[in-house]
């Protein structure tokens, strides 16, 4: 009996109560880190589902503003081709009203260079020729972007062509008629008046596109 009460001695007490203390301490430790862990892991899950909210918010901004910017410029591609559209058209009864106006001019050639009358009661006699000698032609040709260095009889100038040079050679009669000349300015004057319709189209093109 004496050997059971000395085991409960000062010293066993002292023992006894540290290891109850450090128990309580683990288990308080322990309750404290399950209480925190558990309290990370539910702000830890709100936090990334408010990630995932907002970005699947700024995703769909993304994909609307996409949308938008699509729908705009499909918008500003369709306005362009139309205004390209009625330029070209534009262009094109131009192009027209030109080939009519120098098809009206070339069927009047053959009647304005062939007769004339000296005054307007007087009878009609034949158009006296014209010499236009070499050198004209090839300043005429060399002032329509024509090139001289070979003859080219055939040229679409309607217009034969001498050989480029100066001096006795330029003074020869080219035999070129008035009927050539004509025809010539007539044609000139289609591709004249086509590309000034050209470049006003392009100059309306480029106004409309800044503004």
């Amino acid at each position: 009996m004496k050997r059971l009460l000395d085991l409960f001695s000062p010293a066993t007490w002292c023992v006894a109560l540290i290891a109850i203390v450090v128990f309580g301490l683990h288990v308080t430790r322990q309750e404290g880190y399950d209480d925190g862990y558990a309290l990370a892991e539910a702000e830890g899950k709100t936090t990334a589902s408010d990630l995932r909210e907002a970005f699947a918010l700024e995703r769909q901004a993304l994909a609307n503003a996409a949308a938008v910017a699509a729908k705009k410029s499909l918008a500003d591609l369709r306005t362009e081709q139309e205004k390209g559209n009625q330029l070209a058209s534009q262009l094109a009864d131009t192009k027209d009203e030109l080939r009519k106006k120098t098809e009206k001019l070339t069927g009047e050639i053959t009647r304005v260079t062939t007769l004339y009358r000296r005054a307007l009661d007087a009878q009609p006699e034949p158009l006296p020729s014209a010499v236009f000698t070499a050198g004209f032609v090839r300043v005429w040709n060399t002032a329509n972007g024509i090139s001289t260095a070979m003859p080219t009889p055939n040229s679409t100038s309607g217009i034969a062509t001498p050989p480029s040079g100066t001096g006795a050679a330029d003074e020869l009669d080219s035999g070129v008629g008035q009927a050539q000349v004509l025809t010539n300015q007539v044609r000139n004057a289609e591709l004249h008046s086509t590309c000034r319709a050209q470049l006003n189209n392009l100059i309306d093109w480029t106004n409309n596109g800044s503004n």
